[in-house]
């Protein structure tokens, strides 16, 4: 069964907020506008958005297998978009990032294959123009995912910036006043931390991720829900702490990612919430990468 999952579009360019209950479906008088659709690809899923304009659309997360064949995926992704009114030929172009090198050349496929001839793809690198000053000692180690979520804090938001990413990995992103991303602190994401517990410790049995109770727990699933949730939670303050001291304190902190909703609950250090910060990133990105349409 394939494992996708529709997601409550943001609404608003800028906002931070993600707005409650059922996406609306494309107006039909905006179908013959040009849809961009936003890839991006990390360890775990895939996170796809349609944009009519600046205007978030739809998203959807898929899980990432880079054995599934590009016409898999073209299946799933004709199914998602007519739910909303699209087809392949209404998309202008897609915006790709991607921390798993396998999983280029499907989509490559699949944008070949399905998509028009005139629709370009547009594939996060840190040699294009990206917007954004790559101040760390190999630019060329920065991730995609990074370049385009600090565009768009750069372009959404303001800076100075950290940029805390709650993915596989944890990501904290430091962008000082100028706009250059000076560079990050990387941890364990908050399942992949528990599963090494799990895997390590032969009398703990797997639970299920869940905001503990009480600080003290009284038995063993809830000592571990409170050490994996305040836990990390103190990682997450203690990391903006040390960041701002050297960004300044005026330092906006903003969050994304799919698991940041279980932290972001039970601490006041993050500042703005947008779980489709790279989405909007990569609508940036193609703006100022896509080529000029011929006459």
């Amino acid at each position: 069964m394939d494992k996708t999952r529709s997601e409550p579009a943001s609404g608003a360019a800028t906002g931070g907020v993600p707005i409650q209950g059922a996406q609306r479906s494309p107006d039909p008088a905006t179908l013959t506008t040009s849809v961009l659709l936003a890839i991006d690809i990390g360890n775990t899923n895939v996170k796809l958005g349609t944009f009519v304009g600046p205007e978030l659309t739809a998203t959807w997360r898929l899980e990432t297998d880079s054995v599934r064949m590009p016409d898999e995926y073209a299946v799933v992704l004709d199914w998602l978009l007519q739910r909303r009114g699209f087809s392949f030929d209404d998309l202008s172009g897609i915006s790709m990032s991607s921390t798993v090198p396998a999983m280029v050349p499907i989509f490559k496929e699949l944008a070949g294959n399905y998509l028009p001839k005139t629709a370009p793809f547009i594939e996060v690198k840190a040699t294009a123009n990206t917007g954004v000053t790559i101040a760390i000692d190999n630019p060329y180690e920065m991730g995609p995912d990074r370049i385009v979520d600090a565009l768009a804090a750069i372009n959404l938001y303001r800076v100075p910036a950290i940029i805390i990413d709650f993915g596989t990995a944890t990501t904290f992103d430091a962008i000082d006043a100028d706009g250059r991303l000076l560079g990050m602190a990387l941890a364990p994401g908050l399942r992949t931390a528990m599963d090494g517990l799990f895997q390590r410790a032969a009398r703990l049995s797997r639970i299920e991720l869940e905001p503990p109770h009480d600080v003290i727990g009284r038995n063993t699933v809830a000592a571990l829900r409170s050490g994996w949730v305040y836990g990390y939670v103190g990682l997450v303050e203690g990391l903006v702490t040390r960041m701002k001291a050297e960004l300044g304190p005026e330092t906006l902190v903003i969050a994304t990612g799919g698991l940041a909703d279980y932290v972001l609950s039970e601490t006041r250090v993050v500042d703005v919430h947008d779980p489709t910060l790279t989405l909007k990133g990569l609508r940036l990105y193609f703006e100022r990468n896509a080529p000029c349409p011929t006459p």
